[in-house]
This record gives C-alpha cells, sequence and structure tokens, in this order.
C-alpha cells in the first residue's frame, strides 16, 4: 500500500513542478527586452493629406509617397523569430534613445512631425515667393486625459490671460499665477491670417505642490500664417523623416508641380525651411515599403544611399538629393514631372 501512494504524489509533484516551470517560461517569453526592430511601415501618397485653401484637390497626377518604420520593443520571443526576416533590422535600445527616456518617443516624435510640417511649407512658399507670417509661442506636443478637448496638438499658445509670450516657459509662468481659469490666444498651424482665437479653459492646482497645470506638454514652436492656407493631416503618425515629401506635397497642391499620370516617386529626408535635404534612419525599410507600392523612384538623402540600396527592390531607382531644388531637378529632367513656379 505505501509503494502505491508514494508514485501517484512523485507524479503530482513533478507535473506540478512542470507546470511551474511552463509558467515561468512563458513569462520570460514575453518580458521586453531593451532591443527594438525596424521593419517596414506604410507608403501614404501624400496627395491625400495635403490641401491648400483655394486650390482643387489633385487629380489625374502621379503620385508622391511619404514613407514611415515600424519601431518595435522585442521580447525573446519576437526577438527570435525576427532573427528569420531580413527586412527587420534589429538595435540595441541605447542606439535608438541614447540618454532619453523611452517612455517620451511619442512626444517628441509627434513634435518632430509638427516641426517637419511647418519646415515643409516654409520651404514650399519661400521657393515661390508666396508671402508667409511667423508667429513664436508655446507649441501643444501632446495632451493628458482631462484636458481641454478645445485645444489641440500642434496649437500655438500666443499670449496667456492677454499677455503676450513666446516660449514654452513662459506659458507655464503665466499659467501659475492664474486663477482657476485663464484665457489662452492660439494660433492653429497653416490656418488663415487673422486674429489668434481665444480659448477659457480650466487650470488644476496640485494639491501637494501648488503647482498649476493646464493639462498640456509644450515645447518652443512657431505657427504660420497663410494667405492661402495649408492643412497636412498626418494622425498619429510622428517623427521628422517626411519633410522632403511634404513639400514636394505642397508644391503639387499649389499648382507648381505637376506629376506625370502614372508616375509612383517616393521621398525620404528631412526638410528645413531653406530647402536644405537631411539625414533620415531606417531607410532600408522604407525602401521595401514604397517598392511595395509602386514606387519606381526613391529621393533619399545621400548618406542613405547605401542603406536603400541595401534593401535590392528591383526596379527601384535609389536618387540622393541635397536640397529641394535638387529633387524638383531631377524630376523634372526625368520627365517625371514639370515645374512652373509662376502658376503660384
Amino acid at each position: 500500500m505505501p509503494a502505491r501512494s508514494k508514485r501517484p504524489r512523485r507524479v503530482a509533484a513533478i507535473a506540478a513542478t512542470a507546470a511551474v516551470g511552463v509558467a515561468i517560461g512563458s513569462t520570460i517569453a514575453f518580458l521586453p527586452l531593451s532591443a527594438y526592430s525596424f521593419s517596414p511601415g506604410d507608403a501614404i501618397p501624400v496627395q491625400s493629406q495635403i490641401r491648400v485653401a483655394g486650390e482643387p484637390v489633385v487629380k489625374g497626377q502621379g503620385s508622391i509617397l511619404m514613407t514611415d518604420v515600424l519601431l518595435t520593443q522585442l521580447t525573446p520571443i519576437t526577438w527570435f523569430v525576427d532573427q528569420f526576416n531580413s527586412s527587420v533590422n534589429i538595435y540595441p535600445a541605447s542606439e535608438i534613445f541614447g540618454g532619453s527616456n523611452p517612455s517620451q518617443l511619442n512626444k517628441l516624435q509627434i513634435g518632430q512631425m509638427v516641426d517637419s510640417k511647418t519646415a515643409a511649407v516654409m520651404a514650399a512658399y519661400s521657393l515661390v515667393h508666396l508671402p508667409l507670417q511667423q508667429i513664436d509661442g508655446g507649441q501643444i506636443v501632446a495632451t493628458i486625459s482631462g484636458s481641454s478637448r478645445k485645444l489641440e496638438i500642434g496649437d500655438v499658445i500666443t499670449a496667456v490671460n492677454g499677455k503676450p509670450v513666446t516660449t514654452a516657459l513662459q506659458v507655464a509662468h503665466a499659467v501659475q499665477s492664474a486663477g482657476s481659469s485663464v484665457t489662452l490666444a492660439i494660433a492653429r498651424p497653416q490656418s488663415a491670417v487673422g486674429q489668434p482665437r481665444r480659448l477659457v479653459v480650466t487650470v488644476k492646482k496640485f494639491v501637494h505642490s501648488g503647482k498649476k497645470v493646464i493639462g498640456v506638454s509644450l515645447v518652443n514652436g512657431l505657427v504660420l500664417k497663410l494667405q492661402r492656407p495649408v492643412t497636412i493631416s498626418t494622425g498619429q503618425i510622428g517623427g521628422p523623416s517626411a519633410g522632403l515629401a511634404f513639400t514636394l506635397g505642397v508644391l503639387q497642391g499649389l499648382g507648381v508641380l505637376h506629376l506625370s499620370a502614372g508616375a509612383t516617386v517616393a521621398a525620404t529626408g528631412t526638410m528645413d525651411p531653406q530647402g536644405q535635404v537631411g539625414d533620415v534612419g531606417g531607410v532600408r525599410q522604407k525602401a521595401i515599403a514604397v517598392a511595395r507600392e509602386g514606387a519606381k523612384v526613391f529621393l533619399v538623402p545621400p548618406q542613405e544611399v547605401a542603406a536603400a540600396r541595401g534593401a535590392d527592390q528591383k526596379g527601384l531607382v535609389i536618387v540622393p538629393v541635397t536640397t529641394l531644388r535638387s529633387a524638383i531637378g531631377y524630376l523634372v529632367s526625368h520627365h517625371l514631372a514639370t515645374y512652373d513656379p509662376g502658376a503660384a
């Protein structure tokens, strides 16, 4: 009898140990690593994102594609799977974030996107000599749960209770001296020339610290006041790398750049207000994404030519460009577009 009773207990103990082992193994398999993957994202026609007031929707022309990459924090399982995916690159967190906090990445990227759209409009308008007005202030890059729904990401606060402000710090100081509510002068990006709208928002005060907030995160920013307003809708896409594509898209929306019917041209690279193209990352993955969407030409910063060609996408011509003018020059000289700055 004793011999019979010991065996079931032993089997049960082994089964329990195995179950615990499986549970621990499963948990470890899904623990986040300090490593991230870059994989191909989307390639989107900028015509679907850009509207210029007073101009018809672009139709019957070729497409300019912007593109992005997917940044994913890895687990042991996804790290193992990605070892067999040739379209993915894996990087340690330190190479991506440096000394920055990864939790602030989305805020940073949204702010970069706002700046990218502003620079694109400035570069396009400057190229064709259209007037614009620049207003400095504290720019909203994130809203916190419970903040006023009247405020939008990208809005620039230019005055608090009637006092002009030109930096994010000045906005914060003005809020500290406010009461239970505050009147903000708001300039919305690429809106028509006119007086900024005024919004009354609630001020919240932390009990322990006494700090007052209006539920937004701010950076120093600027807004453009345009006689021909431009709207670039990007949703939750972040980062600065669509600057070149946006600038070409704005010129197309203004009616000065006409892409030949059937042409599909992709572009990546930052853009500054003077029309200079800057370096970006993830270009190998971006080349894969645009090739999947039928692009035949990919305009990239010169530093990224090797990375783009390393994607080995048949039929995709990689073109280095350093300025907005050089990008337009290539398109015109290769009969992919016509350019008439006098049509603006």
